[in-house]
């Protein structure tokens, strides 16, 4: 019987230290205590702004192949329908596409008199080439071609002696598909940038301290990442960005979608649960710029408002940052109003900070 006793005694006491230890490993929670959850990471923390600076410090973007394809024909239709050709203004406009992460991405080189394709590759007759690199705003897949969103100002960028590539995004044109993770689409962005920046940079003919960026609206958001994790000197033409706060963007644009933005509300709302939205967001690192910023904004702008390049404004020139916005009344996201007026400002700009004469 006393060993009977004895055994049941030591299960007992085993039971209860197994309980005490697991109890204490996931923790007692109190009725009246709320207590977080370890937060579990998903893979997106390699996208935020902190560890794309270190991949790019170590050099680790634009390592993949670049290629020259065929022309355009969707473009040369546009030109057409506007009346002129490239051959008229003594530049060519071909595909590219270059290696991202192991995915192509596609997008339209528009190079001007003094350069060539020989064999796939593009070679020119100077080694201090200027050249631009252009980020589109948004875009439906359907009816979408190479060059969407940006060909008419890089066509005149061009016109004036710069080489151009405007980049389609993963999803787009020719380009591998995007991921199936709403939020891990819209990072692979700027890793899209990121890479042929990289691969740029290592173009025998580009003059590395002669590049810039031109983007347009939500191409805005992705140009100022670009210009914080790198750090360096790309001056920089914005058109109509979007600097609203990020998730703010996001939600701010939900309600317009099919469904009210349900999937995406809860797609952030999963991510926020997960990670420092902070650490993704193009406000908390004003201070790693390091370019010269021109902003053009319409005032009748119903995408992108005037008050939001006002504080982006004020916050760089606070920093001690290059930045000017310059608003356009009465005139709209594209500045349709004032195109042309636009265009010449940048072509001045540029070859103003890249030295070209």
């Amino acid at each position: 019987m006393k060993k009977f006793v004895g055994i049941f005694v030591v299960i007992l006491v085993t039971m209860g230290m197994g309980c005490f230890l697991y109890w204490n490993s996931v923790g007692i929670i109190s009725p009246k205590e709320t207590r977080q959850q370890p937060r579990q990471l998903g893979g997106l923390e390699r996208y935020d702004f902190d560890s794309l600076r270190t991949r790019y410090v170590n050099e680790e973007f634009g390592s993949g192949d670049f290629e020259i394809l065929d022309g355009i024909e969707a473009v040369e239709l546009r030109r057409k329908n506007l009346g002129y050709r490239t051959r008229e203004f003594g530049f060519e406009t071909r595909q590219i596409r270059y290696k991202s992460e192991d995915k192509w991405i596609t997008g339209m080189i528009n190079y001007p008199e003094g350069c060539f394709v020989t064999e796939g590759i593009l070679r020119c007759t100077q080694d201090d080439v200027a050249i631009i690199i252009m980020i589109r705003g948004y875009a439906d897949k359907e009816g979408y071609y190479s060059g969407f969103g940006s060909w008419r100002v890089a066509d005149e960028l061009t016109k004036a002696g710069f080489v151009t590539i405007s980049l389609d995004f993963l999803g787009y044109g020719g380009s591998d598909s995007e991921s199936l993770d709403m939020m891990e689409a819209r990072f692979e962005k700027v890793i899209g940038v990121l890479d042929l920046v990289g691969v740029v940079r290592k173009l025998d003919f580009v003059d590395k301290e002669k590049i810039g960026i031109w983007a347009h609206s939500n191409g805005g958001q992705i140009a100022m990442s670009i210009l914080e994790i790198t750090g360096a000197f790309y001056p920089t033409v914005l058109w109509a960005p979007m600097t609203n706060p990020f998730p703010k963007s996001i939600l701010d644009t939900a309600s317009e979608l099919a469904d009210g933005g349900e999937v995406v509300v809860l797609a952030l709302r999963e991510f926020e649960g997960k990670y420092d939205a902070r650490r993704y967001a193009i406000e908390n690192y004003y201070s790693w710029i390091n370019g010269p910023i021109v902003i053009h904004q319409g005032s009748a702008d119903v995408w992108c408002k005037v008050e939001w390049q006002e504080d982006l404004q004020s916050r760089l020139r606070e920093l001690g940052k290059d930045v000017e916005l310059r608003v356009y009344e009465g005139d709209d996201h594209n500045l349709s109003k004032n195109w042309g007026r636009v265009v010449k400002l940048d072509i001045e700009f540029f070859k103003k900070n890249l030295f070209v004469n």
